[in-house]
């Protein structure tokens, strides 16, 4: 089963900034001006974030990858792009693409570390080449569950009939109201568990959790996103504000490159740490385990891939520590990755859960990502990631 061709496809969806407000992608107030080409045309859209210094997309942007083999068998993976996909796409057809044709497509780990390896002592670990990495071994993986005729999670000894725990990634609004308001409304729905961001100010976000804690009580679970923004003194006196509150993580408190920090931070935090997205492999966030500064683990297959999502999982296991992957802006492809690998974590806690982002998602399946308020089912239809991306609704969405 020889792989014959890898197409990437560079993906922009236009979104509903307003109705996305406070959620996982557009989780803080925008700033800036679009980015424009040599003609002074738009190119791609990005503004900064007012409250962590960070660019995101005022799209839903991603990329896509199909692997094709000389059986038919056809895979289907995504990369974390959630801004410029153009970059990934070209990594992919120019440097991984030559690597890859002619090899063997049930081998994704030997195939994962071939193309680690082909730029690793440059200094390229991380970044957009793992991203490029992750949708091909995503794909690749799809491949050999078809083959199989089992889901992903199956080979990876998990069970394909669990439902999924999810938790709701932010809460859509720019104000109180209209965030409390989409807390009613999934709550409705039959969400237990949400993440807030610390968007504005910390006055602000501790409002919201008192207020949420004054309709709902113990009935829901509440977590917070820090978005990197905060000092390890600033970080541990907000902890102890979010402990007296019963908040159940604050995540991403410090800048990601914080080693130290993070280890000093956990060790006297009287709320569990929660760090990942930002890291790609074992050997990022090896170092935070040895200074104890990971109390939950939340891995992007969209940029680990399933291969290194598999070992991120087993390293966090390894040192007693709890699982949330982070699923922020992505399609089908990169979603049900994440359920494979979360069905088969013996450490699993739960996974992120943007309805709107599922909902974009589905659009481009040709069954769709089946979720309540408090779970998702793991897609198993035909083995592999048990989806199908229906590439005629996805034609008008590829960029040039």
């Amino acid at each position: 089963m020889k792989i014959c061709d890898v197409k990437a496809y560079a993906v922009r969806i236009p979104r509903n900034i307003k109705g996305a407000l406070g959620t996982a992608g557009l989780p803080a107030p925008l700033t800036g001006v679009e980015s424009t080409d040599n003609s002074g045309q738009p190119s791609f859209t990005f503004k900064w974030a007012e409250a962590n210094q960070t660019i995101y997309s005022t799209g839903i942007e991603t990329t896509l990858v199909k692997v094709e083999t000389d059986t038919g068998i056809v895979g289907w993976g995504e990369s974390q792009s959630p801004v410029a996909p153009e970059i990934t796409r070209t990594i992919i057809e120019t440097l991984l693409r030559p690597i890859v044709i002619g090899e063997d497509a049930g081998a994704p780990e030997i195939l994962w570390s071939r193309m680690y390896q082909a730029m690793r002592v440059r200094g390229h670990t991380g970044s957009f080449l793992l991203d490029a990495i992750a949708g091909i071994d995503i794909a690749l993986w799809d491949i050999c569950g078809k083959a199989c005729e089992q889901p992903v999670c199956r080979l990876f000894g998990g069970s394909p009939l669990l439902q999924i725990p999810t938790y709701i990634s932010g809460l859509e609004g720019d104000d109180l109201h209209s965030r409390l308001s989409y807390a009613q409304s999934q709550v409705a729905a039959g969400a237990t568990r949400f993440k807030i961001f610390l968007d504005t100010t910390q006055g602000d976000c501790l409002r919201l959790i008192d207020r949420l804690r004054e309709e709902y009580s113990e009935e829901i679970e509440i977590c917070v996103d820090a978005l990197w923004r905060l000092s390890l003194k600033s970080a541990l006196g907000f902890a102890r504000q979010l402990e007296s509150r019963r908040v159940g993580w604050l995540e991403a408190p410090l800048k990601p490159e914080d080693v130290r920090g993070h280890g000093r931070l956990a060790a006297n935090s009287p709320i569990p740490i929660a760090i990942g997205e930002s890291y790609r492999t074992r050997y990022e966030v090896l170092p935070f385990f040895e200074v104890g500064g990971v109390d939950m683990l939340q891995p992007d297959i969209g940029r680990s891939g399933l291969t290194e999502g598999r070992k991120l999982s087993v390293l966090a296991d390894t040192f007693h520590t709890p699982v949330a992957p982070h699923v922020s802006i992505g399609l089908g492809p990169q979603i049900a990755a994440a359920l494979h690998l979360s069905a088969a974590c013996v450490n699993l806690h739960s996974i992120e859960c943007n309805p709107q982002v599922y909902v974009v998602a589905n659009q481009f399946l040709t069954e769709p990502l089946r979720f309540t308020g408090s779970t998702i089912s793991v897609p198993c239809n035909g083995g592999g990631l048990g989806i199908q991306v229906n590439e005629q609704a996805l034609q008008e969405f590829v960029a040039p």
